[in-house]
């Protein structure tokens, strides 16, 4: 047990976490206890630690372990956010790598200026959406209502208060999905357009209401959906990866230079996707399908009025 000093719980199990990923199925609960210096019960803990944090695992017909293979997209959009306390233990991480001052300081830097919201351009890695996100996320585990604060309503075009039971939070896609006790309803929410998030001592009381519903790239949520293919020059295209980021995994290079097929299921509703097309229809842009789109659109250039 020479080695158990040289590493803090929280280190150790980075580097389990470190050495599973770099060689997976290469290392069982006793190999790993031996290269850490621990008996094989504390690396027991440390894989229960990680499945607690999120981050499934698995084990061969000789008991090694390895990360489930078709998980990490969910696993990189969870480790997007820290909560205070988990960059606390960062920072504690850091301090434990046998490395340079130097490095260190470089490490907490880049750490801290992550979090730093006069430097970032991403909203949802801002001090203040993360904390925003922190409390809608306790108040999903601990199944409490909430206010979201001064929220700012396109629909109503209004800045109210609303009482919710969030349910489900994707702060990439910076999309709330809550029951909304004032509309007696399930809204979804933009994270970004409330000011902040306040916690109530209420449990939720709709639960059998709460629904999860699909996202579409341009954030619109909701169950009633229809495909779309256009067909985007180089101009249209940069436009709508660059204001839709999350339409570029629907978007590929044609076979014709230049232009680009967008195919991907979006709200009936054509939100999001109407105005992006009118607003840049001088970049090229061409329908391919579906013709109640095109019907959609014609119908709103009718109804414009200078």
């Amino acid at each position: 047990m020479a080695k158990e000093a040289e590493y803090s719980t929280r280190t150790r199990i980075l580097r389990v976490l470190r050495a599973i990923l770099d060689r997976p199925y290469a290392y069982t609960k006793k190999e790993l206890a031996e290269q850490y210096g621990v008996s094989p019960d504390t690396i027991k803990g440390d894989i229960e630690a990680m499945q607690n944090a999120g981050f499934e695992l698995q084990q061969d017909e000789r008991y090694r372990f390895a990360f489930v293979t078709n998980q990490p997209h969910k696993q990189l959009k969870d480790l997007l956010h820290f909560s205070e306390e988990e960059q606390s233990l960062l920072h504690e991480a850091i301090d434990n790598l046998p490395a340079s001052t130097e490095r260190h300081q470089k490490l907490k830097s880049k750490l801290s200026a992550l979090y730093d919201f006069r430097r970032l351009g991403h909203v949802y890695l801002r001090k203040p959406y993360l904390t925003k996100v922190d409390l809608l996320l306790q108040a999903r585990d601990e199944k409490r209502q909430a206010l979201l604060i001064d929220y700012r309503s396109s629909n109503s075009n209004a800045i109210t208060t609303r009482m919710v039971e969030p349910f489900h939070v994707s702060p990439a896609e910076d999309t709330l999905q809550a029951f909304d006790l004032g509309k007696q309803m399930l809204r979804h929410f933009r994270i970004s357009r409330f000011v902040r998030v306040q916690l109530t001592d209420t449990p939720w009381q709709y639960a059998g209401h709460h629904n999860i519903l699909p996202t579409d790239p341009f954030r619109i949520v909701g169950a009633d959906q229809v495909n779309v293919h256009l067909r985007l020059g180089v101009g249209a295209y940069n436009e709508l990866v660059e204001r839709f980021p999350l339409t570029k995994a629907f978007t590929e290079e044609s076979e014709d230079p230049g232009v680009f097929d967008f195919q991907c299921k979006v709200n009936r509703g054509f939100l999001g996707l109407s105005n992006f097309i009118l607003g840049f229809y001088h970049q090229h842009i061409e329908v391919v399908e579906p013709e109640e789109l095109k019907v959609h659109l014609m119908q709103e250039v009718g109804r414009m009025q200078f």
